[in-house]
């Protein structure tokens, strides 16, 4: 009796925050958006998932560097120039366009989407993301606006809820969990 294997592909998530000039001016909350993002690449990568990110700076650079720590794969969008992304990026999607580029080379990509929130940058990709239906988890506690999307829709469609997480880990269990369930 041969029954057919489902082909196994690792889960693809994204990983969504501010680039350094978006960092949040608050030294105790730039910390954590830091720490958070570093600590979420090396949890993703432990769980087989291969981490995309826009491939630049900040909690991209971060959440990259995390996952190399822990041997995991990093995917950048880093514009239309080869060789800019942050130096823990594997693979690099290059596109025609230079700013906004993860909008249209990254989310359509991910299984599911862990956001550090950020500033208007990170907003837009929290609603491309949305209307695409990507499940996306915002880490609770670092920006009351991106706090009050938890539990809500973003508009009168409905599309998805936006989830919450207070911790890396739980960012990520949930994230995997969102993700798989597309497989199942």
């Amino acid at each position: 009796s041969s029954s057919m294997e489902k082909l196994s592909r690792k889960l693809q998530i994204g990983v969504m925050g501010p680039a350094v000039t978006e960092y949040p001016r608050d030294p105790k909350t730039k910390k954590k958006v830091c720490a958070f993002a570093e600590k979420i690449g090396e949890l993703l990568a432990q769980q087989g998932a291969i981490i995309f990110t826009g491939g630049m700076d900040g909690v991209m650079e971060l959440a990259s560097k995390g996952a190399k720590n822990k041997n995991g794969i990093t995917v950048g969008t880093p514009g239309r120039t080869r060789g800019i992304s942050n130096r823990y990026i594997d693979i690099e999607v290059l596109t025609p366009i230079d700013v906004g580029d993860f909008i249209f080379a990254g989310i359509l990509s991910c299984d599911a989407i862990i956001t550090i929130p950020g500033g208007a940058g990170t907003l837009a990709e929290v609603c491309i993301a949305y209307r695409n239906k990507k499940p996306n988890v915002v880490i609770e506690g670092i920006n009351p606006d991106y706090d009050k999307l938890i539990n809500n829709y973003l508009d009168e469609s409905k599309q998805i809820v936006t989830y919450g997480a207070k911790t890396p880990k739980e960012a990520v269990e949930k994230a995997i969990k969102l993700a798989k369930k597309l497989y199942e």
